[in-house]
């Protein structure tokens, strides 16, 4: 077999591939023959057939199979003899006549290597980590929050403030012209909490009362995810039902009870609060640090990925985010430059396991499970259902690798604190997350 390989861009290779008739002849003959004693053929008792007739039925058949079989076979030789880590399935590209194999069989392979990483920068990385306590203060807001959760709501005869809630129908208009979701009855609004899909609706209602029409003109932003509402002047007629006033519970045995504290202490919930809330500030801290620790190594590690890789990664974003944001508006290339960040730190991430022989201990895996789980009704059922799951079991395991890649690299990091508080933490934790 004969191999040249030609570097056609950064992470592109073109290699060419020389294989001798004796490589093929004897295998497509010996298929042939197989072939011929148990075909069967009108004219030839089984097993009787002559080889010649065989090929004259299958031979153009049993060809391309047999070539098809050694262009692969000698493909993964070529690649591993070469020492080249190819990316995704190769093109291929014939350079003689497959009818006549004379002179042996001659293709060309086109396809993306992974890049190789010969130093990579990981001392030193530079890293803030927040220092924050849970206050009692921070408890009263999150009992507040709770109360909040479990409020109810008076109708008032007086005009709507923020944080009051107003009941109306919309109809909206684009250049005098309706559009799809144009409309809506009985929709429930949160005047000061800014959640609603229309941005902007919730200012222009304050100040409101019930059975009142108004009529307002929006602007929504040019990244609104509505491509046909986006930097466009929209006109709404609008119609106040109702509105209402928050009735906050009072934090008593009742309310306890309500959030698992059997006895109804109210100083048990607090102290629960507090424990959760504890809980909560240890990964936030985590993943600020962790969230640091990744883009200085990317920074400190400029490396070249292959475009294949990046399709894949927009492609699975793509997808997840379409179904996660009931979205159909989404589009590729809006994921592009997600993906490219996310294929980088994976190549790097993935030369330090390497280097490190760093590996995934099964507790860990087994801690991270545990830890999503606890949020769900039943925490037990969860975790099971991710051991049942290869590919979501892989994914919990790529996590851990990812955590004790950053636990290495902090290590080596250099360390300043800032102070800062919970709430605060929070907020860019969940901004983070989106």
């Amino acid at each position: 077999m004969q191999v040249s390989v030609e570097t056609t861009a950064a992470l592109e290779r073109r290699m060419t591939v020389g294989l001798s008739k004796e490589r093929i002849e004897p295998e497509i003959q010996n298929r042939l023959r197989s072939l011929a004693r148990k075909a069967k053929i009108k004219g030839f008792r089984p097993g009787k057939v002559p080889v010649r007739v065989v090929e004259q039925k299958y031979g153009h058949q049993v060809r391309q199979e047999v070539i098809g079989e050694v262009v692969q076979a000698s493909f993964y030789e070529a690649i591993e003899q070469e020492k080249l880590r190819p990316v995704g399935e190769p093109t291929f590209a014939f350079n003689t006549d497959l009818k006549n194999l004379e002179e042996g069989l001659s293709y060309t392979a086109t396809f993306e290597i992974y890049p190789e990483v010969l130093t990579l920068q990981a001392d030193g990385l530079p890293v803030e980590k927040p220092l924050a306590t849970v206050m009692e203060t921070d408890i009263d807001t999150m009992l507040y929050r709770l109360r909040q959760q479990r409020q109810t709501w008076q109708e008032v005869d007086r005009a709507a403030q923020v944080d009051d809630r107003v009941i109306i129908d919309f109809v909206g208009t684009l250049n005098g012209a309706p559009f799809k979701g144009n409309e809506a009855q009985q929709v429930s609004l949160f005047l000061g909490q800014k959640n609603f899909v229309l941005p902007g609706l919730e200012d222009q209602l304050v100040g409101s009362n019930a059975n009142e029409d108004r009529e307002v003109d929006l602007t929504f932003p040019p990244d609104y995810t509505n491509l046909e509402l986006a930097g466009q002047t929209v006109h709404f007629m609008i119609h106040v039902h109702s509105v209402a006033e928050p009735q906050l519970p009072p934090i008593d045995a009742e309310f306890a009870k309500a959030f698992g504290v059997e006895d109804g202490n109210v100083d048990t919930l607090r102290r629960d609060a507090r424990t959760n809330m504890e809980r909560e500030l240890e990964y936030a801290i985590r993943g600020k640090i962790k969230q640091q620790l990744l883009e200085a190594l990317l920074q400190a590690n400029p490396v070249e990925v292959p475009q294949s890789l990046i399709n894949e990664e927009a492609q699975r974003l793509l997808k997840t985010r379409q179904a996660a944001w009931q979205n159909q508006a989404l589009t590729l290339e809006m994921f592009k430059e997600e993906a490219l960040k996310r294929v980088k730190l994976g190549v790097l991430v993935s030369e330090l396991v390497k280097k490190q022989t760093i590996q995934v201990q099964p507790e860990q895996v087994r801690q991270l499970i545990e830890r999503i789980a606890f949020a769900y009704e039943n925490p037990e059922e969860v975790v099971n259902s991710y051991y049942k799951d290869k590919q979501r079991l892989k994914e919990v395991e790529s996590m851990v690798l990812e955590d004790q890649v950053v636990d290495w690299l902090l290590t080596r990091a250099q360390l300043t604190e800032k102070p800062t508080d919970f709430y605060t933490l929070m907020e860019q934790n969940s901004a983070r997350a989106r």
